[in-house]
Parts: C-alpha cells; structure tokens; sequence
C-alpha cells in the first residue's frame, strides 16, 4: 500500500471516528430514555441512586401499561387529525401553487410575495384572531380547529415547494391538454398532481410529524374541559395525565416508556423515507 493510499484510509478513519462520537452523543438522550422506561417504579425514581442502565427485572410490561383507554383515545383523536391533514395539506397547497405557476393575472407576484411573508408571522400572532373565529361557530373544544384551517393554502412554505416544482414541468403538456378540450382542474387533476409525487410526498411526511407532535395548538382549541377531553390528542393528553400526582403512572418509567412510544412512530417514518425526503427538496431546487 503506497503512502498516498495510507493517509487516504487514516484520514477515511478519521473521519469516521468523529462520526460515530457524534451520533453517540446525540443518541445517548434516546438510550437514557429506553433504559429508564424498562426500569421499576423506585428505581427509576433515583431510590436510592440515580441509574442509567436497570438493575435486575427489565420491566417491558411498562410499556402494556401506557397503552390504556385513555391513550388509546388520545391515539384515534390524533390519526383522525393526520388522516385530514394528509389529504387536506397537499392538495390545498398544490392545487394553490398550480394557479401561482400557470395563472396569468396582474397582481400574481404580489400575492405570493405576500403568501411568503407569512412565513414570517409567528404562530401565535393568528392564534388569537383563528380562536376567536372557532369560538363564535362554536368549535373550539374539538377537533376541527385542527383540520380546517389547513384545507385553505396549506401552508406558505409547501406552496412555494410545489411551485417551484410545477415550473420545472413543461407549458406544452398544458397546451396540448387545452387544445383537446380539458379545462384548467382537469389539467391540474389529471396532468399535474400526479407529477408532484415527489414533493407530495415530502408535504404529507411533513405535515405527519407535525400533526402528531403539535402541542401548542391542541392547547389552544382543545383545552382541557371536561366537554373536550374526549377529542385531545397525544401530545396533550399525555401532558395532561401527567400533571396529575399521587399514580403510578406519572413515575418516571411510565414517562419514559410514553416517549418511546412518542418517538418510534416517526423515527420508522424518517428512517423509510429519509430518500424520498431528501429527493422532494433536491428535485424542487433542481426544477425551480
């Protein structure tokens, strides 16, 4: 083995090392985690010392325990939230960018820069006038706060993806579809959509792993009335459960196991579509 070749393999070595120190440290919050959910009740508690790995009995009846009514209603709130929003976003978005990209209007530039200067707006700065406009139709306390307004846009950011990437697509598919009669939501239908695979399945990824994190705006629009606690979902469900002191189920195992449960879900997302992620934001730089 020449030299060359020698400091070519030490410094792939290298760099290797440096690679796996890093996902050590950024994996190690996760380990703490599963460790203490197989862990018992006093002894994840830190009685009488703090332990990372348990000691004697792993304890994986822990995680059969957190899966109980109450959960599991939390769990369907939730999915019923995703099933709306995997639709609802996609298609509000694309169906949005597709006037952005094909239409021909004056003032076409200026709504989109205003459409992207949303981006900029803080969430919370339209909380208060949205809840308001929920409260007086009466539906705040369920779940629709959290479906409804995404049908309408779909969100500035996914807009803009999808319009970059129907720029890339040629105006002669468009031309040719007119001149044989379809109308504008038939091209946009039966021409277009289908070609936004890619980003599409970027947005529904996305808006995934935000509906079945998003705490914030469960918070909201749900509260935790006596009326609304059957519609809560996951993340603030189990907020609320585990306010309350003097059960078994606010030991630290019973937590930890709750956010291994948290976590699997979009952990197995990312990790099976971390491609089909990374080809949605290449082809619409490429394509815009």
């Amino acid at each position: 083995m020449t030299k060359v070749k020698t400091l070519q393999v030490v410094k792939k070595g290298m760099i290797y090392a440096v690679l796996v120190l890093f996902s050590m440290f950024f994996l190690f919050p996760f380990a703490f985690m599963f460790f203490k959910s197989v862990m018992g009740n006093l002894e994840s508690a830190g009685s009488p010392y703090v332990r990372f790995l348990p000691e004697g009995a792993w304890h994986f009846s822990n995680y059969a325990r957190v899966f109980d009514s109450s959960f599991l209603r939390y769990f369907r709130n939730t999915l019923i939230v995703i099933a709306f929003n995997i639709v609802g976003v996609p298609l509000a978005a694309c169906f949005v960018a597709f006037g952005f990209a094909r239409g021909k209007f004056k003032t076409k530039n200026f709504w989109f820069a205003v459409v992207l200067g949303t981006i900029m707006l803080p969430g919370v700065v339209t909380q208060v006038p949205v809840y308001i406009m929920f409260k007086k139709f009466g539906l705040t306390g369920t779940l629709a706060p959290l479906i409804i307004p995404n049908f309408f846009g779909g969100g500035a950011l996914n807009i803009f993806l999808a319009r970059q990437f129907i720029r890339g697509i040629s105006k002669e598919i468009d031309e040719a579809a007119r001149i044989d009669g379809a109308s504008r939501l038939r091209i946009f239908f039966g021409i277009i959509f289908p070609l936004l695979k890619p980003i599409i399945i970027y947005i529904v990824i996305n808006t995934f792993i935000s509906c079945w994190r998003d705490f914030d705006s469960a918070l909201v629009f749900i509260g935790d009335t006596r009326a609304s606690r059957q519609w809560q979902t996951l993340a603030l469900g189990i907020y609320y459960k585990f306010l309350i002191r003097g059960t078994e189920d606010v030991y630290p195992n019973m937590q930890m196991a709750t956010g291994v449960i948290m976590v699997l879900p979009v952990a197995a997302l990312f990790l099976v579509f971390q491609r089909r992620l990374i080809e949605g934001v290449v082809m619409t730089g490429i394509k815009g």
